[in-house]
C-alpha cells in the first residue's frame, strides 16, 4: 500500500467493515478482458461466499481463470473543498483482497453459505435444509482469500479541515 498512513491494521476494524458491506465488487478476467461484477457476499473466516448463476461471463471467467480480485468499500461522506473544489475528498473505508476462487460443491458448505447470506439479507426469512433443492439451482462460490489490504481516508477516520479551509 503506497499511503502507509492510511492503512487499516487494527483487525476488528477490518472485520467490521467486511461483515456489514451490502456489496461487493468480483474482478475476474480472461483473455486479458477484464470483468468486474457486483455481488451480495457474506464473509467468514479467511473466505468470501456468494451466489451466483449456474451459467455466464463470470463463470466462464472463474473457469479459465480462479485468480480474482475483490473489493468493497463504504462511502462515509464527501468533504467539499471550502476554498477549492479541488480541495474536496470523499471520507471512506475499503478493502481489496486477492484470492483463489473456486464453485463449491459440497451440499453442506453450499447451505452453509446459503444461509450466512439469509441471515445477513433476509434475516426474517426460513433457513434451507440440506436437501433443499436451491443448492442444485445455484452455484455458490467461494474466495479464499491470499492478501487484503484496507484504508480509510481521512486518515484515522476524522474529517481534517485545513486552516485554509475555515
Amino acid at each position: 500500500m503506497r499511503r502507509k498512513d492510511k492503512e487499516v491494521t487494527n483487525q476488528e476494524e477490518v472485520e467490521e467493515i467486511l461483515s456489514n458491506a451490502l456489496v461487493g465488487r468480483l474482478g475476474t478476467c480472461l483473455n486479458n478482458i477484464p470483468y468486474i461484477t457486483p455481488v451480495n457476499f457474506v464473509y467468514d473466516k479467511d473466505k468470501i461466499y456468494f451466489h451466483s448463476a449456474l451459467e455466464g461471463r463470470k463463470i466462464e471467467n472463474i473457469n479459465s481463470n480462479p485468480n480474482v480480485c475483490f473489493e468493497i468499500d463504504k462511502v462515509i461522506s464527501i468533504i467539499p473543498g471550502r476554498q477549492r473544489p479541488c480541495a474536496s475528498t470523499t471520507e471512506y473505508k475499503s478493502i481489496i483482497i486477492f484470492g483463489d476462487i473456486q464453485i463449491v460443491t459440497d451440499v453442506e458448505e453450499k447451505t452453509f453459505a446459503l444461509n450466512k447470506l439469509i441471515e445477513k439479507y433476509a434475516p426474517q426469512s426460513p433457513k434451507l435444509p440440506s436437501s433443499s433443492g436451491a443448492t442444485a439451482r445455484t452455484n455458490v462460490l467461494v474466495i479464499s482469500i491470499k492478501e487484503m489490504t484496507a484504508k480509510q481516508s481521512p486518515v484515522g477516520g476524522k474529517t481534517v479541515i485545513t486552516p485554509s479551509e475555515k
